[in-house]
């Protein structure tokens, strides 16, 4: 083999390792997502459980990080926890108020696309109902009224509409966001 052969050879191995270590490590980010939501999910409910009638906070503390209730999407079998407030971090742990909230109708949710969080949206229907419970128990149905892609820098649209919920998260391709419109029933 010459030499421009071998380089050849070189670089395709390297891309095809690469490629499997970004897989491995990808897998590893959405299964440690999962795993973390779950126990995280699960935490909020037991701590619900044990609050009085007079629990008077907006959020919980678990792990260093805020949580203003859950959110259970039943068409996709998913129950998360929900941030108070996001950044790219938080993002890979569970769905994270973006904007907004559920008392003034313009509540906006995002999290990576992880299909362990909000990853599989895009498979919603119209119709399909989703539940949020606050913190304090207090439970809010939405209804899917619109499923639809936004481009990355369409932050106006996102947060200026007539829904009272909306949830995004990134296309697999990670060049847009699949939208999903809700209104509360």
């Amino acid at each position: 083999m010459n030499k421009r052969g071998f380089i050849l050879v070189f670089i395709g191995s390297f891309l095809i390792c690469s490629s499997f270590v970004l897989q491995m490590y990808n897998t590893y980010q959405n299964r440690n997502a999962g795993v973390v939501a779950s126990r995280t999910y699960n935490e909020i409910k037991e701590t619900l459980l044990r609050v009085e009638d007079d629990f008077d906070t907006n959020s919980i503390t678990i792990d260093g990080n805020d949580y203003i209730g859950t959110i259970l999407i039943p068409s996709l079998g998913l129950e998360l926890p929900i941030m108070s407030d996001w950044d790219n971090e938080k993002m890979k742990i569970a769905p994270c108020r973006y904007y907004g909230s559920i008392y003034t109708n313009d509540l906006v949710l995002c999290s990576h696309s992880y299909d362990n969080l909000l990853g599989n949206i895009k498979d919603l229907n119209v119709s399909d109902l989703v539940i949020i419970n606050d913190i304090r128990g207090e439970q809010f149905i939405y209804k899917v009224e619109v499923i639809e892609v936004l481009g990355p820098d369409d932050v106006t649209e996102m947060i200026e509409n007539d829904f009272d919920l909306t949830l995004y998260t990134c296309t697999k391709d990670n060049l847009n966001r699949v939208t999903v419109r809700l209104n509360k029933i």
